[in-house]
């Protein structure tokens, strides 16, 4: 049977060890780029981890990047093996296998941390602050991968250290969308919800498009 990506990098983690397992877990914390809230890794297990780097960086980002951290934390061996196995389930790093449920999605913005040129104005500021106004209660209803777009958010100054690090720490994406909207985002107004939008049309098309998104 076919190994999911979940699997795999759950796989990887387990085959750490306790000491690598948290070396691993602090350059999580510790990348420019691609880093992870801390408040959001505390006290987590294998899976959860696992589950983190999926929703977090979508599967093939996540495979890329987990090798990336095992080959800097001399976890060679595990990198080695996790890389192998996941050739032989039809993944790559940042390369989608086509087709079967294990396929792993390319990152419609692979650079998460850095200026990106995908986020594209599709309106103007005042339409966008309305949208995320109006659309309050079904875009906490239905957020996810909020990691990443509080990426976007920091790496255009809309939200600083400690509000990504604080929001980032709520356990579900319900709350941490419920937050930036209605704390982090009163200081900047319509300007940063505009950027909010541009980074949910990134990071979770489907989901604007059925809310009515142009």
């Amino acid at each position: 049977m076919a190994k999911t990506m979940f699997d795999l990098l759950e796989g990887a983690m387990e085959d750490l060890g306790a000491e690598k397992f948290k070396k691993f877990i602090s350059k999580m914390t510790d990348r420019t780029e691609t880093r992870v809230a801390k408040g959001a890794v505390e006290g987590k297990d294998c899976g959860d981890i696992a589950n983190l780097l999926i929703e977090h960086f979508t599967e093939s980002r996540a495979l890329e990047i987990t090798l990336q951290i095992l080959r800097n934390i001399k976890a060679n061996q595990t990198a080695e093996n996790l890389e192998k196995e996941a050739a032989a389930n039809g993944f790559s790093p940042s390369v989608g296998a086509g087709g079967s449920a294990g396929t792993a999605t390319p990152n419609p913005n692979p650079n998460p941390g850095g200026s990106s040129s995908a986020v594209t104005p599709t309106n103007d500021v005042s339409d966008k602050a309305t949208f995320i106004d109006d659309k309050f209660v079904e875009l906490v209803e239905k957020a996810t991968s909020m990691n990443a777009v509080l990426d976007i958010l920091l790496s255009k100054k809309v939200i600083n250290d400690e509000q990504y690090n604080d929001i980032g720490s709520e356990r579900t994406e319900q709350q941490k969308m419920r937050r930036l909207i209605r704390e982090a985002l009163k200081a900047s107004g319509a300007s940063g919800k505009a950027v909010l939008y541009d980074a949910l049309m990134v990071k979770q098309p489907y989901m604007m498009k059925d809310l009515g998104a142009p």
